[in-house]
């Protein structure tokens, strides 16, 4: 098959070379280490964006900050003979529960062999969770606070305001707990949305005070107390035992210069622009990838991120546009599949879902992935719907506790707006062929028997969802149906429902392929 140049491009960025399988994440950095060789202390920022994984469209220039670097740049400073602390200065954490939950595993493993700080500007819950749950000593800046304030969850509904406008939300949905375009039908939570919101939510604020108790070395009930009193300014945090000192970065990094020899380094593993000659150039733009290594055995990361859709990303280097196309992916499915190098592949998904048709196309190549070669799925903060209808298809399936999932349900129809515009003097006519022509306008509702079809029709995809989970999950069918219906599950409610098969994030699922490969 012919593949473009960005296809053949982006396989290639997100496959991870493996010296007889056996994966070193630390080879995949070359850090910038301090010119006077004497010990120092590094400090890593979290703050704003922070994708997953590089942009492979990134190679005139120093790579930014990403998850997966920040990861193997932890792991590779906790093994550097000259870093002997590491402080993570946290400003805001752009992430959801479970991204964060790997970060926390990252720090706690860097912390069984470095002393490891946390300084917290203005912690909110999420941030100081994973603090506490992966922080030997926590800081907090004398102008922020720690907001502890337990966890919520709201949607604003919009029918009143769209029937103030002549709008209609003419909406279906399949499975009791598909809520996706309630706020378009309603002024207030179904009971069914409760129901399932309730118990998400209790379910990550008992993993909430579960770690923060353990972190901090506190009592369960006394850390429910502290939610239940908070926000806390960082003198109280202090008080409370939330945090253990206050201090401003400046005065930290003041501190630890003048401990160390080498002073404090805040760029850590960042490498300069890539200089490339013209004939890397030519060779580049002409589609010559070859490599001298590309007969080494390797394990294939593809990230599955953003909303499904169909059709090919245009966005540059497919994967770069916070959005999953479907010819695209499975195009990049085939390659991993056809490259005898390639000797296992992991999903990394993080996704909200999309397109059912789409979902449905990927299912199948990683189906026919997984029948030549293993296939790993390692979900992030989301995969629901569609991001789970693909990861099914996997032979393994890790998830965080934390990991929103589930949501084996469809949702469907369309706005109609020709009442709010001919409140303002625009009116609708024409012409059409047939009696069905326009069902499809936002001019008209669906007719009666319109709204049965379509119904049928999302009921069918749904049916055929449920077959593709109980196929890829090797469940019965009505096991699937028991805990479909639209429901969102966390991590560790799907793994008690069979949905997922393991706890862990991405190194562990890249663990697991890299053993199959042995």
């Amino acid at each position: 098959m012919k593949r473009t140049l960005l296809h053949i491009l982006w396989l290639l960025f997100c496959t991870l070379s493996v010296a007889g399988c056996d994966l070193d994440m630390e080879s995949l950095e070359d850090s910038m280490d301090p010119e006077d060789g004497g010990p120092v202390a590094v400090v890593f920022h979290l703050d704003g964006d922070m994708p997953e994984f590089d942009d492979p469209g990134a190679m005139f220039g120093p790579p930014g900050p990403t998850q997966q670097r920040l990861l193997r740049l932890l792991k590779k400073a906790s093994r550097d003979l000259l870093v002997q602390e590491i402080v993570i200065h946290v400003h805001a954490l752009p992430t959801g529960w479970a991204r964060a939950a790997e970060i926390a595993d990252g720090i706690s493993k860097a912390a069984k062999h470095k002393p490891v700080t946390c300084l917290l500007e203005s912690a909110d819950n999420l941030t100081y969770w994973m603090a506490a749950r992966a922080c030997p000593r926590i800081l907090a800046a004398p102008a922020g606070g720690v907001d502890l304030i337990g966890l919520s969850m709201e949607t604003v509904y919009l029918r009143e305001m769209l029937d103030a406008l002549g709008i209609e939300a003419d909406m279906m949905s399949v499975g009791r707990y598909k809520n996706a375009a309630e706020n378009l039908l309603r002024n207030d939570m179904s009971p069914d949305a409760r129901e399932a919101s309730q118990s998400l939510l209790d379910d990550l604020s008992f993993f909430f005070i579960a770690d923060i108790a353990k972190g901090r070395k506190l009592d369960k009930k006394k850390v429910k107390d502290l939610v239940d009193g908070g926000p806390y300014t960082a003198a109280a945090a202090k008080k409370k035992g939330l945090v253990d000192d206050i201090s401003t970065l400046a005065a930290l990094m003041h501190a630890l210069g003048a401990k160390y020899e080498g002073g404090v380094v805040t760029d850590y593993g960042r490498t300069p622009p890539k200089e490339m000659d013209l004939a890397e150039l030519l060779k580049l733009f002409s589609g010559d990838t070859s490599s001298p290594a590309d007969d080494e055995p390797r394990i294939a990361i593809i990230p599955v991120i953003g909303t499904i859709n169909s059709g090919i990303d245009q966005g540059g280097f497919p994967g770069s546009s916070e959005a999953v196309y479907d010819i695209t992916l499975i195009e990049n499915l085939m390659a991993a599949g056809d490259d005898e190098a390639v000797k296992a592949v992991v999903l990394r998904i993080d996704s909200p879902g999309g397109s059912a048709l789409a979902s449905d196309n990927i299912w199948e190549a990683v189906s026919a992935l997984a029948r030549k070669k293993p296939v790993v799925a390692s979900m992030g903060d989301v995969a629901a719907s569609g991001g789970y209808y693909i990861a099914s298809a996997a032979e393994v399936i890790f998830a965080q506790e934390t990991t929103i999932t589930g949501s084996i349900g469809v949702v469907g129809g369309k706005i109609v707006i020709a009442n709010g515009l001919s409140r303002i003097g625009i009116h609708r006519d024409g012409v059409e062929t047939a009696e069905r022509a326009g069902m499809m306008s936002p001019m008209r509702p669906f007719t009666d028997d319109e709204r049965k079809d379509v119904l049928a029709s999302m009921q069918h995809i749904y049916q055929l969802f449920v077959r593709r989970v109980a196929q890829g999950r090797d469940l019965k069918k009505e096991d699937v149906l028991a805990v479909a219906e639209g429901r969102v599950w966390s991590g560790k409610q799907a793994k008690e429902h069979h949905l997922v098969d393991r706890f862990g994030g991405l190194s562990d699922a890249i663990d697991q392929a890299t053993r199959w490969c042995s």
